[in-house]
């Protein structure tokens, strides 16, 4: 059986993409619109920090310079 010309399981992947884009569409409506968050906000607490594998490390006894 087809339908709008495509078989069964390929118009279940179509269903599934437009309720996926739907969903985003309407999060982004919400959050991003709506309440006016930004899309790319860094959290306050890692606002002055440099990220990096030796900066992100908190349980190196202090030690910062790479060594273990």
């Amino acid at each position: 059986m087809t339908v709008f010309g495509m078989s069964e399981s390929m118009f279940l992947v179509f269903l599934a993409t437009l309720l996926a884009g739907s969903l985003g569409a309407f999060h982004y409506v919400v959050v991003h619109v709506i309440l006016g968050k930004p899309t790319n906000e860094v959290p306050s607490d890692r606002a002055g920090e440099a990220s990096g594998p030796v900066s992100d490390r908190t349980t190196d006894g202090g030690r910062t310079d790479g060594r273990r």
